[in-house]
């Protein structure tokens, strides 16, 4: 609704200068529009809110957005996360999606279809990132049930730049960025960025067969603009990031999942300490006999065109992903000395996607605006997973054989016709209707060794109208509107079996969506106050589950996605923005949901089974990722020091109290829908509430920059994820810890 970090500007009115608010302007339209005036729930961040909060990967901007949940376990690497927007998210197993549910788009390309989950790329030189609550079905796609990520990334222009910063932080933590603007000519303009960071993390390990947590990363982007005309401009951009990763930053927490529990024969609970302890008394040591690794890199090419066609434009949006996943992971998680069996994970993922979209849209003044457009998508993702068993004698050589081996390939063809158009009731009142026709077709080729060398494959083909009406209001200060749209989640089919495998084919997930809202500017423009209640209402909501076919085969292992019949969120969200001063800035958010499975007797948690003792009634119990309630504010002063522009910012956010996975809402469940004792403890899946204070400074001239920070000053203990359940000495959470930077940044214009 607001954005969440902007200065204050000086506009002069009527010959009295006056402080004012400076103007947002954002695309989530796909046209630019003033953010107080679109009738869409939205938070955003600007070039400078990025760096002076020095946000440089998802979560550090989520945790400022209202009613936005995620969880970071660690699994996958450090950037690894899941996404929840407004109680919608991807329930997985493994990270994992085939399809997501919440859109992601850099420079107008969708990205949401990569080898490693859910992106979460680097964040260097951005113009501004906009996070969008509320099912964007009619620009965004089959895959923004719960909302979108519209980042924005800064084009070539018309001057010579160049900046350079070196930064150092916690924990031997290293970074160097360049960016360097080049106009050619007028007409040719080329802008580059490079950028590098390594870290030895906080996280040591104690055992000398395996290797310490790291990381690496290096990203470029090169773009360039071309004014082809006076009417057309073409921009092409190349981005290139390898993110190398050793072993998951997660500690374990002495208490197993189910699955380990009735692979080893172990429990109930009691996981296997070499020596080291467990999380919370233990957060900075593991003891893994094996080399891990977790190394990620995608590539991205986007080309656009836009041509003024004279009170229209026609936009063109070229786009192809190709992206990664390499891990090695010690599964059991301790020394095979204290194990009942050493075991390895390997994944090894790959993708690639490419998209063409046409899109036509009124330009200038028009008695109405409206955009219609298509797009085609092809996604093919191909995974093999394996569960290796190490050598006793040498558990960082090849393994001697495994107990799951499997070849998944995922491909998605979609295509779809979009619309939308805003008719100008009175001068003041305005009415938009438009809508998305998908048609997706899903194919799942599986190969599952332990029954078989030969593939197995099945394909559904889905069609949707998704269509979307608001109502808006305008007067000189304020916006108000109500909206009604639908947001849709393609089905699929999964490859499972016992005996042999089958096709096995779920449902659509589909969510209508009511909204009303207001966005308001008042004491002369020196605030802004947003607000929105909202009600979700979806059916066939898909959740990925999980269970052993034989209870006693290890390798029987079955993982479906079923349909939770009904699930609902309703909440509210308010966001206010003033200048108390000529210097002094403050900020705040409050966002409260209540989200939950209202039909879904038949859930199926991981672990050993007989097919009936593991299935669990979690109607009305809460949805994960979902914290009840979420707030954030913060206050910045603006001074001068000599001729030094410098500010100071304090920051407060509070997350309330939420669980990570479907396995954590069965922690609510006293007992099996048959009867049999269940009571999962409440620790660690019941994630407690934390509250983080973080501290900015810095100082700049037309030469330099200065920034330093204290992000979660006062240490605060937490984790927010409870993925990668399996492995002897429990579950694994990811520690957070007090994270002190500096950067220096040399500017030349």
């Amino acid at each position: 609704m607001l954005s969440m970090g902007c200065l204050p500007a000086v506009v002069a009115q009527e010959s009295t200068e006056v402080m004012v608010l400076e103007e947002v302007m954002v695309t989530a339209q796909r046209r630019e529009e003033s953010l107080q005036e679109v009738p869409i729930s939205i938070s955003a961040f600007t070039s400078e809110d990025l760096k002076r909060a020095n946000i440089g990967s998802a979560a550090e901007y989520l945790v400022k957005s209202p009613n936005v949940g995620f969880s970071e376990d660690g699994e996958g690497g450090s950037r690894s996360i899941n996404i929840s927007i407004r109680g919608v998210s991807n329930i997985t197993l493994d990270g994992i999606a085939t399809a997501n549910s919440i859109g992601y788009y850099i420079d107008e390309l969708s990205v949401g279809a990569v080898a490693q989950g859910t992106i979460n790329p680097q964040l260097q030189d951005m113009e501004r990132i906009e996070v969008l609550r509320g099912p964007q079905g009619t620009y965004y796609g089959r895959n923004a049930v719960g909302g979108a990520i519209n980042i924005s990334t800064v084009k070539p222009g018309p001057e010579q730049y160049f900046e350079g910063t070196v930064s150092v932080g916690s924990f031997d933590t290293y970074g160097a960025e360049a960016i360097l603007n080049v106009p050619f000519s007028d007409t040719f303009m080329a802008r580059g960025v490079f950028a590098y960071e390594e870290s030895d993390t906080p996280i040591e390990n104690v055992n000398p067969q395996g290797n310490d947590p790291f990381y690496e990363y290096l990203t470029g982007r090169l773009s360039f603009r071309v004014l082809a005309s006076d009417d057309v401009t073409i921009d092409l951009s190349i981005t290139r990031t390898n993110e190398d990763e050793g072993g998951d930053i997660a500690i374990p927490s002495g208490v197993l999942d189910l699955d380990t529990q009735s692979i080893f024969g172990l429990g109930p609970f009691d996981a296997i300490d070499s020596g080291q302890g467990f999380y919370p008394d233990n957060d900075d040591r593991v003891d893994r006999d094996t080399s891990e690794r977790n190394d990620k890199s995608f590539t991205i090419i986007n080309g656009r065109v836009a041509w003024d066609l004279g009170g229209m434009t026609f936009k063109s949006i070229t786009g192809y992903l190709d992206s990664s996943f390499d891990r090695l992971s010690d599964l059991d998680g301790i020394p095979f000395t204290f194990g009942p069996l050493p075991l390895r994970r390997m994944n090894d993922y790959e993708g690639t996607s490419w998209s063409q979209e046409f899109r036509l849209m009124s330009a200038g003044d028009s008695a109405f605006d409206w955009t219609i457009g298509a797009i085609y998508i092809d996604d093919d993702l191909d995974r093999i997973n394996q569960i290796q068993i190490m050598p006793d004698d040498a558990p960082n050589g090849t393994a001697v054989g495994f107990i799951n081996s499997n070849d998944n390939n995922f491909r998605f063809k979609s295509a779809a016709l979009f619309g939308e158009v805003t008719w100008p009731i009175t001068g003041k009142l305005d009415l938009t209707a438009g809508g998305r026709w998908s048609r997706d077709k899903v194919t799942s080729t599986v190969i599952d060794f332990n029954k078989g060398p030969n593939p197995v494959s099945g394909s559904e083909t889905f069609t949707d109208f998704s269509p979307r009406v608001v109502l808006r209001h305008l007067t000189d200060t304020t916006t108000w509107y109500g909206s009604i749209s639908k947001g849709y989640k393609a089905g699929g089919v999964d490859i499972a079996g016992t005996s042999q495998l089958v096709p096995l084919p779920f449902e659509s997930e589909d969510l209508w969506a009511y909204e009303l809202g207001f966005k308001t500017q008042f004491a002369n423009g020196r605030a802004n106050l947003s607000g929105a209640l909202f009600y979700n209402d979806w059916t066939e909501f898909q959740v990925q589950t999980a269970r052993l076919a034989d209870p006693n085969d290890i390798s029987s292992a079955v993982s479906v996605t079923q349909n939770a019949e009904e699930a609902s969120s309703k909440g509210f969200e308010i966001e206010l923005m003033t200048l108390l001063t000529e210097d002094l800035v403050w900020a705040a958010n409050l966002g409260y949901i209540d989200a939950k499975f209202d039909e879904y007797p038949d859930a199926v948690l991981r672990g050993k089974t007989d097919g009936l003792d593991n299935v669990i009634n979690v109607s009305g119990e809460p949805l994960p990722r979902t914290p009840e309630w979420t707030a954030n504010t913060w206050l910045q002063y603006d001074f001068m020091l000599g001729n030094w522009a410098s500010y100071l910012r304090g920051e407060l956010t509070y997350t309330d109290t939420q669980y990570s996975d479907i396995e954590a809402i069965g922690s609510l469940v006293g007992e099996t829908v048959f009867g049999s004792p269940f009571n999962l403890p409440d620790y660690p899946y019941q994630i407690d509430d934390y509250t983080l204070f973080n501290l900015y400074a810095g100082m700049e001239t037309d030469r330099f920059r200065i920034r330093a920070w204290a992000k979660n000053l006062f240490d605060e203990q937490y984790y927010n994820g409870t993925a990668d359940n399996f492995g002897a000495a429990g579950i694994r959470l990811r520690p957070h810890f007090r994270e002190l930077g500096i950067s220096l940044t040399i500017m030349s214009r």
